[in-house]
């Protein structure tokens, strides 16, 4: 139990007409849900209004109604009016679980492409530094060696500090989370405490959403500017980075980079094969041999930024690099599901940007035996950036032998409208395949694979890996 005056911050606090020493039972955004004595905070959503449901929970017994309308607050009785009841609702959440990242070291990862094996790969290094770990992101949520399907990359607020205030009880010290462009635009993670902030890169996504570039640019920007990071970690090689470091106030900043020999952390003499990837990286206490199992110079960059972030949080660069060498990484992100003399290579990957696709299928192309061809079974989701389609498509039909273009969680859409734009970005005389079906098309590319090619699916639904083994091998 706390009051009211507990969990509102006073420098968003307009008028309150119950008083800050109301005692509340907690806290709800859900006006057919809230309970009697609870706080109910009306948020305005991009489809509904939830100062239009206030008379539903004062008749269900809410204590306090929370508002940012003062046509609202005049209106009913037990309103409070604050600036932005979204940024409230976060900053009240947090007080109310007593403030759990104040208790952690918490990492939070933003960019287009890579944060899911980014937050892997820190969890991992830190796990095998014998810390006790946790963490939140598009794939799974961990707490400790516990672990649950995630719906969001970013949860809500109030699910957010509920999973910290769990990690706290769980005794869990250090934590990695995704943050989404579309969480930090909605303030779901208003009220954290970052130690670091990863930038791993910034490439078209969410313009259904944002609408510009720049809008898009501006939420991911807000983890460096908002939150008085300790530490930025920043990807020198890409061209939105200068704005991060410039426009961006943490304290200090640690740069990585495979083009730029003045970043913090540079590698070189770079080497891709089947094995893995081998270099040498330079940092701050010198020059490192590094080697990974995983592949792809894409990969390279996310342990550069995890172990400068490991680094620039006072961890030995040694034992970092010897963590890193035998590093998984992500499910279902360039994860090798089927391999031998006599099998064609299989993998699956979770790209989902025109830019990501490159990166994974430049990756795959060294690794093609002679003679051997690249098959890519593709598709893209529904309810989401349309404008992207023909651009992903572009991508994977300049990079392989055979494209094979299906269906991938169309949500609402209608799976032929998604494959019509799909097909507009395809190149003249390039060979394709087309399926609605996607069990169907995976089917199909197995069958027409031989020994030497290399077979990738891409898919919204590889971020579950139970799911994408069973739908990428249906042998």
């Amino acid at each position: 139990m706390k009051t009211l005056g507990q969990i509102l911050n006073p420098l968003r606090l307009a008028q309150t007409k119950p008083s800050l020493e109301t005692v509340i039972s907690g806290i709800s955004r859900d006006a057919q849900t809230v309970k009697a004595g609870e706080v109910f905070f009306a948020i305005r959503g991009a489809k509904v209004d939830s100062h239009l449901f206030i008379g539903e929970a004062l008749e269900r017994g809410a204590q306090a109604i929370i508002v940012d309308s003062p046509e609202a607050f005049e209106k009913h009785p037990r309103t409070v009016l604050v600036d932005n009841t979204r940024s409230q609702l976060a900053e009240a959440a947090s007080a109310w679980f007593d403030f759990p990242t104040d208790k952690l070291t918490l990492v939070g990862v933003t960019g287009t492409n890579g944060k899911t094996t980014c937050s892997y790969l820190m969890r991992e290094i830190w796990d095998k530094s014998q810390l006790l770990t946790g963490m939140i992101g598009t794939v799974e949520t961990c707490i400790g060696k516990t672990s649950v399907p995630s719906q969001l990359t970013t949860p809500g607020p109030l699910e957010l500090q509920k999973v910290f205030y769990d990690m706290n009880q769980a005794k869990v010290t250090h934590a990695v989370m995704e943050v989404s462009s579309i969480a930090l635009d909605q303030n779901r993670v208003g009220g954290c405490h970052f130690s670091a902030g990863i930038f791993t890169n910034f490439t078209q996504d969410h313009l259904d959403y944002h609408g510009s570039f720049e809008n898009y640019f501006q939420s991911k920007l807000k983890l460096f500017t908002d939150f008085g990071l300790p530490l930025g970690v920043v990807n020198l090689d890409d061209e939105w980075a200068k704005r991060v470091l410039v426009e961006g106030k943490a304290k200090q900043w640690l740069t990585f980079s495979l083009k730029d020999p003045s970043a913090d952390f540079f590698a070189e003499s770079v080497e891709c094969s089947v094995k893995g990837t081998r270099a040498k990286v330079k940092t701050p206490r010198g020059k490192y041999p590094y080697q990974s199992i995983l592949i792809g110079t894409h990969n390279l960059y996310n342990a550069l930024a995890v172990l400068a972030t490991f680094y620039g949080l006072g961890g030995d660069l040694e034992q970092g690099l010897n963590i890193l060498s035998t590093a998984q990484g992500a499910p279902g992100r360039l994860e090798r599901v089927m391999s031998g003399e006599n099998y064609p290579g299989i993998f699956v990957d979770y790209a989902h940007s025109d830019d990501a696709l490159r990166n994974v299928l430049e990756a795959l192309l060294k690794l093609k035996r002679p003679g051997g061809r690249m098959i890519t079974v593709f598709g893209c989701g529904g309810d989401r950036d349309k404008t992207k389609r023909p651009k992903m498509a572009s991508v994977v039909s300049a990079l392989s032998d055979l494209t094979v273009v299906t269906s991938d969680n169309p949500r609402t859409e209608k799976p032929e409208s998604i494959l019509e734009d799909i097909e507009k970005g395809l190149l003249p005389n390039r060979p394709y395949h087309k399926e609605v079906q996607r069990k169907v098309a995976i089917e199909w590319a197995l069958r027409e694979a031989k020994s030497d090619d290399l077979a990738s699916h891409r898919g919204e639904r590889a971020r579950n890996l139970s799911n994408h083994r069973d739908n990428a091998i249906p042998l």
